[in-house]
């Protein structure tokens, strides 16, 4: 092939140098909304998958008595790079005042990536005792009233015991069993009183005290709740009927701080799960293989009486967790531990409220701790 100097650049070079300043000019508009519209939706549902993967885990892991472990997502961080690059390759030489050329091969090329860093901050130490091991606040619990949750479903997830009824435990011997049904009691006259509009918090004092008004249909039933908490508040009758009185709830962590002040006919001591508690009393309803359970590797639970069996409560089952031995299909979560694929059914809508009423637990229950250095950082690639 021969040609001249100028035919060569007007034929070749020109046109690869134009397609170059196109693409830096390209280059130079800014890419950055584009790839938050696009990347802050995946992280988002990727780091919530990964959260209800991590507490289902841990289900499972209390279901065999397994210490428990969470690894907290401290930080995202992505950052963007772009190239472009133009390329002629080709065989050119001259002689004299000819130019010769074999072959000509203009290239262009541009590229984008990105590369995220995750960091993550493992719950331990102080941190894993006043998060999962400390006691709920009263003030979470009044929150999450407020915020539209039933009172009778939170009182069966994160109250231990209010006023002498007991909350139900794997293995309460009979005399505790009792007192659960009269704590089955009282916790439906209040959801009921809820759904009324008859039931408010006024909200918790410096020493972490709470104040509960309550407004009755009828002398029976503020009979009934007073007979249950084993109180005799004062009470006003309203114009239409009703009954208002109040009573002051103060959380307890020994059995002499329950002792009633003096002179004070109103106050109802409660004493509230950990978050670890809560854990391990929900993991009684993880299905594992029967011979797991013969060999001993979960607990045996003992059997209420049939008249307890048939009421709502803790041992009905809050969040029940399936096991298959292939992978589950329309899950909600699923997870993969000791050789078996542990889910809850997208359909199951009351399992999938009380898994995410615990995640909101443990979340409240970190809102005081300060934020720690990050102990694990995992560069990821794409």
């Amino acid at each position: 092939m021969r040609m001249t100097m100028s035919t060569l650049l007007r034929g070749v070079v020109y046109p690869v140098l134009f397609m170059l300043m196109v693409c830096f000019s390209l280059s130079s508009c800014s890419l950055g909304p584009k790839a938050l519209k696009g990347n802050r939706l995946d992280y988002n549902v990727s780091i919530q998958r990964s959260n209800n993967e991590e507490l289902l885990i841990n289900l499972v892991r209390a279901k065999y008595f397994e210490p428990l472990f969470f690894l907290q997502v401290g930080s995202i961080s992505s950052s963007f790079s772009y190239t472009v690059n133009a390329a002629l390759a080709g065989t050119i030489y001259s002689k004299g005042s000819d130019v010769f050329a074999n072959s000509m091969s203009p290239g262009l090329g541009a590229g984008y990536a990105e590369k995220p860093t995750i960091t993550y901050t493992p719950i331990q130490g102080e941190k894993a005792l006043k998060q999962l091991m400390e006691e709920i606040h009263l003030d979470r619990f009044l929150l999450l009233t407020r915020a539209g949750w039933n009172i009778d479903s939170l009182m069966w997830t994160v109250v231990h015991r209010i006023g002498e009824l007991n909350n139900f435990e794997p293995g309460m011997k009979k005399g505790v069993a009792d007192t659960y049904g009269k704590f089955l009691d009282l916790s439906e006259i209040f959801r009921r009183m809820q759904s009324r509009g008859d039931i408010e918090f006024v909200g918790v004092d410096k020493e972490g005290k709470g104040t509960m008004q309550l407004r009755y249909a009828g002398p029976e039933e503020a009979d009934e709740v007073d007979k249950l908490l084993g109180i005799e508040p004062d009470r006003i009758n309203a114009s239409d009927g009703k009954i208002i009185s109040s009573i002051k709830l103060t959380p307890v962590r020994d059995l002499t701080s329950g002792f009633r002040e003096t002179g004070r006919r109103d106050v109802v001591s409660i004493k509230f799960k950990s978050c670890f508690g809560i854990l391990y009393d929900l993991a009684r309803n993880v299905e594992v293989p029967a011979e797991e359970m013969e060999r001993g590797l979960t607990q045996k639970h003992g059997i209420l009486s049939d008249a307890m069996i048939t009421r709502k409560g803790l041992h009905q089952g809050l969040i029940n967790v399936r096991s298959s031995e292939t992978r589950p299909k329309d899950a909600y979560v699923a997870v993969f531990y000791r050789g078996r694929w542990y889910y809850i059914p997208d359909n199951n809508a009351k399992s999938k409220g009380y898994f995410v009423l615990v995640g909101m637990l443990i979340s409240l229950q970190a809102g005081e701790l300060h934020t720690a250095q990050p102990l694990l950082t995992l560069p990821v690639n794409h």
